[in-house]
C-alpha cells in the first residue's frame, strides 16, 4: 500500500477515535471527521463511503477476534485481551451498539464468520443464516454486557465466546 494512503488512512481512523470518545455516534458528522482529519473533503471520500465505512475500518480488528471465536478459531486469551480493551472504551461502545450502525457491525461481523464456516452440507441450513445469528448473538451479548444488564469479567465472557463453537468442525474455510 501507498504510504500516502496508509497515513490518510490512518489519519481518518484516528480522528474517528478521537470523535467518538467526544461524542455520540449519532453526532459524528463526515464533516467533522474531514475536519479532525485535516484531509479534504474528496480525499475522504476516496477511502471512505461513509463514517459507517470508517467504523466497520475502526472495528475490524474487534470483528476479526469475534469472528475467530464465533468458528473456534480465536484463543480465550485473544478474546479476553479484545473485550478488556473494549471494557475501556464500553461507554462509546455502549452507544455504537445501540445506533443505527449496529446493523453494519452486525452484516459485517456475519460476513466475516460467514467466510470462516466449512462448507455446508447439502441441505443444511444456509451459511448466511447461521453466520448472521451467530453475529447477532454475539453483538447482543456485548450489548447486554455493556450496558450492565448482565455481570461477568472479561475471562468469563472470553470462555462463553471462545466455548460455543468448540464443537465445530475444524476444516477449511471456504
Amino acid at each position: 500500500m501507498d504510504m500516502r494512503v496508509s497515513r490518510t488512512k490512518t489519519s481518518i481512523l484516528n480522528a474517528f477515535t478521537r470523535l467518538a470518545l467526544d461524542r455520540r455516534y449519532d453526532r459524528i458528522r463526515t464533516a467533522d471527521l474531514v475536519a479532525e482529519s485535516g484531509v479534504g473533503r474528496s480525499t475522504f471520500y476516496e477511502h471512505f463511503r461513509s463514517k459507517d465505512d470508517v467504523l466497520l475500518a475502526a472495528m475490524e480488528p474487534i470483528l476479526l477476534s469475534l469472528a475467530g471465536a464465533a468458528v473456534g478459531r480465536a484463543s480465550k486469551g485473544q478474546v479476553r485481551a479484545m473485550l478488556e480493551h473494549m471494557w475501556t472504551q464500553r461507554a462509546p461502545g455502549r452507544v455504537i451498539l445501540t445506533s443505527r450502525a449496529s446493523q453494519s457491525l452486525q452484516r459485517k461481523l456475519a460476513s466475516m464468520i460467514e467466510k470462516r464456516l466449512p462448507v455446508a452440507q447439502p441441505g443444511a441450513v444456509p451459511q448466511a443464516m447461521t453466520a448472521m445469528a451467530t453475529a447477532a448473538g454475539q453483538l447482543a451479548i456485548l450489548r447486554m454486557w455493556f450496558a450492565g444488564e448482565a455481570s461477568c469479567s472479561a475471562d468469563a465472557l472470553a470462555g462463553q465466546l471462545t466455548a460455543q463453537n468448540r464443537k465445530a468442525p475444524r476444516t477449511a474455510p471456504r
